[in-house]
């Protein structure tokens, strides 16, 4: 679906950079998104309302979101996730409007596959009040959020090429 429309997605064992990756989470992703990382390698791209980062290249922003929030100590974080992890939550995206929001997996609640909800979290409150606070919940897995774009006559699929 989303390589019809432009976004250069390509077939990659990812095992390794996946095994690296997820070292430094509390828990495992889920299994729907743990597939699709394994497998596939792809630039940041917008879909249904969010923009997932890219997953193309050993120095992603998933890998240094994550190694960010290791052994941390900082009173006003530089990365959203030196707040996240440690509260059950790994961001894989931001709102696709430019809101700085954090999408993540919600790692809190107990999940069938580990098929964990995907939320949206309020940036200032971290940045002004040191809390993580979820806005609202966006879908209730990844497997939810591949459906939706599935069945949707827009799924709001965009890439940019970036400037070379």
């Amino acid at each position: 679906m989303v390589k019809g429309r432009g976004v250069p997605i390509r077939e990659e064992d990812n095992a390794s950079r996946l095994r690296i990756f997820e070292e430094k989470l509390p828990k495992r992703l889920p299994q729907s998104f743990e597939s699709f990382l394994s497998r596939y390698s792809f630039p940041a791209f917008d879909v249904m309302g969010i923009s997932l980062f890219g997953w193309d290249s050993d120095s992603n922003a998933y890998v240094e979101e994550a190694s960010a929030a290791e052994g941390s100590s900082r009173r006003f974080p530089v990365h959203l996730s030196e707040f996240l992890i440690p509260a059950g939550y790994v961001q894989i995206g931001r709102p696709d409007g430019g809101d700085f929001d954090a999408i993540c997996f919600d790692f809190n609640q107990q999940s069938q596959n580990r098929e964990h909800r995907i939320v949206q979290v309020d940036h200032e409150d971290i940045l002004c009040n040191s809390k993580v606070r979820v806005s609202g919940e966006l879908w209730g897995s990844f497997v939810k959020l591949v459906e939706s774009a599935l069945l949707s006559a827009d799924p709001q699929v965009y890439y940019e090429d970036p400037i070379v």
